[in-house]
């Protein structure tokens, strides 16, 4: 058999398994542990993956990482660390992610976001994405304009006027809206004021914008040019 068929606890004896597993096949290492669901992970098995020589490390599939594991991961030498099985984080949790000595922390598992939590991870100062949220309420939003690194909201369908007005004052250099497909006027125009780049890619804008326009991934059509003339206003 290929694949080894792990227990559902990612304990320490199961970690090494897997580590030796990686080292026979490095094409599988960036997947990593997401290629197997466990139902939680033990702190020994934390410390284990800490050690190791992972620099990508995607923990999708772990549904349960307690305070204690948290704080492991985020002080390891890890750079990139994802764990997309949390659907919910407790406000000590997201202190202790925006800890992460890393550079990149993805919590697209996340489908909600209330205010206190979304202060606390704005504290994390590089790219965080939360690609899982489908809806931002307005005091949210304001409390991530707080971030200052690039933020990733690539799970919102739709952004209320309210909401772009507080996110556009995100302090940060790049907002990205890669499931947006709709904005009004008001929301435009608050989006064409935002500091930094933006990435959408098709926008309907209004009811009277005409069909939908395409502003690639990196917005190259000119986003506040475009905004500006299908609004009809100034930056």
């Amino acid at each position: 058999m290929l694949f080894p068929d792990p227990p559902n606890i990612l304990d320490a004896e199961t970690a090494e398994e897997l580590l030796r597993f990686f080292d026979k096949f490095p094409v599988l290492k960036i997947a990593g542990f997401s290629l197997w669901t466990f139902d939680e992970m033990t702190p020994e098995a934390a410390k284990i993956i800490a050690d190791s020589s992972i620099d990508i490390l995607f923990l999708d599939s772990v549904r349960v990482v307690s305070p204690e594991v948290i704080r492991i991961l985020v002080e390891s030498p890890v750079s990139f660390l994802s764990l997309g099985g949390l659907e919910e984080i407790s406000p000590e949790v997201a202190t202790i992610l925006s800890g992460f000595r890393g550079s990149y922390l993805k919590l697209d598992g996340l489908t909600e976001l209330s205010p206190d939590v979304a202060a606390l991870l704005a504290g994390f100062p590089k790219v965080l994405s939360l690609g899982g949220i489908k809806t931002l309420g307005t005091a949210a939003a304001k409390a991530l304009a707080e971030h200052r690194g690039d933020l990733m909201l690539d799970g919102l369908l739709y952004l209320p006027e309210d909401v772009a007005k507080a996110i556009a004052r995100h302090e940060g250099t790049l907002l990205t809206f890669e499931s947006l497909r709709f904005l009004s006027d008001g929301a435009a125009k608050a989006l064409a004021g935002y500091g930094g780049k933006l990435e959408i890619p098709i926008v309907e804008m209004g009811v009277n914008a005409g069909p939908a326009r395409t502003l690639g991934n990196s917005g190259k059509m000119g986003w506040r040019d475009w905004a500006c003339d299908v609004i009809n206003i100034s930056v």
